[in-house]
């Protein structure tokens, strides 16, 4: 052999020995961050605030090690992993069960978009597709979405929903990570105006009347609290999104797998459908945001796409919406088996302290996290019965609190110069699971993998309904209504979803 040859051959075989060890260097941070993520979720005495900026923080870090470790692309924390990989399975799929595709496609539609549809989809669906497709939408609604409260066991949005003892007004965990608290006057029929929303603009409409109408109690909070001054500033507000974080919001092994599947399931679905209309697929990937998957994606060639008519281009948009709705229907079987033994074996149930109150008597006193056992000698193993009990507490009143901890009195301090006692508690009441065996712990596993991914899957197909730029709602609503209406919808929606972020700040 010659030695340049050599001298060549030597230097690859270099390059590739130093291309493994960053390899193993990428794992050993990858391993590190989900060890520091895992018990991060547990850290309630941190305070959500803290735990979630030291998750995006060290995920945030790690992404941009791994990035530069392998030469990917992306970019602040955020790293893509694209090829071809998985387009030939895409393809079989399109060409052997096209017509599947197609009708879940056009099903997906009706489901997004309810009577709305028919223009959209330019009297390509039949009748049967149509009717199908609305009697769906009111047994998800009467039938399907009632079962987002067991799914919700799983996410620590319940930490928000706080329950202070100033008020005791509690709040209604909405659909997926919505949650909302209508206040207002005739909110009452609130419930039948969103039915015959979704008969007339689907789903879409639906998460958009969700967010108008929680950003509707959140204003009126706001003016409240600047026109009664004994009302703190959204006070009795809830949030109308809430993060979801594996290992911060959601369990981090479970919730990091229902992630990929709903991602891919969402993903792959707008691929089948291209190429069924034979677009050209460019690559396939997968976002992450650290280690862990926040988004997917299959690359068609956008050129090839608006060169077909406007009801094929909305049928291939709405198909991961589509796929969604239906794994959300797949993944309730299993949860649903599964729920009696889990509530029964796994689940435990309690009250805890979300924070303390600074002026009044358990401030600084009671940690954040606490279990509460009893109050006044009386067991509080839901809110409902810590109410009955605490809600007659008088200023001056000697209270015994019983907690995980250990007991204390304290003396009820007057709120705001009224007849009523406060210790200056705020609680939350939450499931959570008792994973003390094997057994157990497997079980627990799995019903969280089936109820995150059932409630997950509604979640991104109704978030991805919105006409938001770089959603396939707004694709579905640029390609069919005029620029002027599309840009008007649009700033609604942005000012409504920023309006339910601000009791979070």
């Amino acid at each position: 052999m010659a030695k340049g040859s050599r001298r060549n051959a030597g230097l690859k075989k270099a390059d590739s020995r130093f291309f493994f060890y960053k390899e193993i260097a990428s794992i050993a941070i990858a391993v590190l961050v989900f060890a520091f993520v895992y018990f991060d979720y547990y850290a309630n005495y941190l305070g959500i605030a803290l735990q979630v900026i030291m998750a995006i923080a060290v995920l945030a870090v790690s992404g941009i090690a791994i990035k530069k470790l392998l030469g990917l692309k992306g970019g602040y924390g955020m790293v893509m992993l694209s090829g071809r990989h998985g387009i030939a399975e895409i393809d079989m799929l399109a060409d052997r069960y096209s017509r599947f595709w197609n009708l879940l496609a056009m099903w997906g539609m009706v489901l997004g978009f309810g009577l709305l549809s028919y223009p959209l989809l330019r009297g390509k669906a039949s009748k049967k597709v149509y009717a199908i497709g609305i009697i769906s939408n009111m047994l998800i609604l009467a039938f399907v979405l009632p079962f987002t409260t067991y799914s919700l066991l799983f996410i620590n949005i319940s930490r928000f929903n706080l329950i202070s003892s100033a008020e005791f007004s509690t709040a209604i965990p909405g659909i997926s990570a919505l949650v909302y608290n209508f206040t207002y006057p005739g909110a009452y029929y609130l419930e039948y105006v969103l039915k015959a929303i979704v008969v007339v603009a689907g789903f879409s409409g639906y998460i958009i009347a969700l967010l108008i109408a929680n950003a509707a109690s959140i204003v009126e909070a706001a003016i409240k609290s600047v026109l009664i001054s004994s009302i703190a500033p959204l006070h009795n507000s809830t949030p109308g999104v809430a993060p979801v974080i594996p290992g911060i919001d959601l369990p981090l092994f479970s919730g990091i797998l229902s992630l990929a599947i709903i991602l891919i399931i969402h993903e792959f679905s707008h691929g089948i459908l291209a190429r069924s209309f034979k677009v050209k697929l460019k690559s396939v990937g997968v976002l992450l945001f650290g280690v862990v998957p926040v988004g997917a994606f299959v690359e068609p060639d956008e050129a090839e796409v608006v060169k077909l008519e406007k009801s094929k281009q909305n049928r291939i948009f709405s198909a991961g919406v589509s796929s969604n709705f239906l794994a959300m229907i797949i993944f309730l079987i299993p949860m649903l088996i599964m729920l009696p033994y889990i509530l029964t074996n796994v689940y435990g149930h309690g009250v805890f302290v979300y924070s303390t109150i600074k002026g009044y008597p358990a401030y600084n006193v009671i940690k954040p996290g606490t279990e509460i056992l009893a109050w006044d000698g009386v067991s509080t193993g839901n809110l409902t019965q810590l109410e009955n009990v605490a809600g007659n507490e008088k200023p001056g009143a000697l209270v015994d609190v019983a907690t995980n901890t250990g007991n204390y009195t304290f003396v009820a301090k007057a709120y705001n110069g009224t007849s009523r006692g406060l210790i200056g508690v705020n609680l939350y009441e939450k499931y959570f699971p008792i994973t003390n065996t094997f057994e157990k712990g497997l079980a627990y596993f799995f019903y969280s993998l089936f109820g995150i991914s059932f409630m997950l899957n509604f979640l991104i197909a109704v978030v991805n309904l919105l006409p938001v730029p770089g959603f396939d709602g707004w694709r579905i609503y640029d390609n069919s209504l005029s620029k002027r209406s599309v840009k008007v919808l649009t700033a609604i929606v942005v000012i409504a979803l920023l309006l339910n972020v601000l009791p979070w700040i």
